[in-house]
């Protein structure tokens, strides 16, 4: 190697290991959506509080997230084949609160049904994705859990989503007309008016 192609190549540096609550404290300034993954099946259903999900592809229609390695999730996801996800909506922050928990029945008194293939969905959820688990990959103390999208709905379209931020939940207040659009025949003016 020349003289200066050495003076190039950096010398490797002593990097301190990241702190794992600063890295929690820094990653918490991304706003994410909040779920509650499901699975399981009836008389043995479960659930549990995650933010860290993401669409990944629509042909085939997959999408992830990110579950602790010790969850108590993983036998009933293993079992069950699959999980669905539950978008909560902003009125839902003691929803997201009570799957945060570690006790037995978690579905005990929360309106809930369940799929022709069995899995139980949140009845009173913003939207919900049901999925077939195709790929679980280890990462560090996380599995990524990646499912095809076999079912899906949103009953009550319009509703404020709840989100997580620095440590908080709450509703995402966007203003009720967000989505209104003009009619694409009309003119100009009146697309600006709305």
């Amino acid at each position: 190697m020349s003289a200066a192609a050495r003076s190039l190549t950096r010398a490797p540096e002593q990097r301190r290991p990241v702190d794992p609550l600063g890295l929690r404290r820094v990653c918490g300034l991304f706003t994410t959506g909040v779920t509650v993954i499901t699975t399981g099946s009836e008389g043995e259903a479960d659930g549990t509080t995650v933010n860290s999900f993401t669409s990944v592809s629509l042909e085939p229609p997959l999408v992830l997230f990110c579950l602790h390695r010790q969850s108590r999730l993983h036998t009933l996801l293993t079992e069950s084949g699959g999980f669905t996800v539950n978008f909560l909506s902003g009125r839902q922050q003691s929803l997201a609160r009570h799957f945060a928990e570690r006790r037995p029945d978690m579905l005990a008194g929360v309106p809930h049904h369940y799929t022709a293939d069995g899995l139980p969905v949140l009845s009173e959820a913003l939207a919900h994705l049901t999925c077939t688990t195709v790929d679980v990959h280890t990462a560090g103390d996380h599995d990524i859990v990646v499912g095809e999208v076999v079912d899906l709905g949103a009953p009550e379209p319009g509703r404020e989503p709840l989100i997580f931020f620095d440590g908080s939940l709450g509703p995402l207040r966007t203003g009720a007309d967000r989505f209104h659009h003009a009619a694409p025949d009309a003119p100009a003016t009146a697309r600006q008016a709305s």
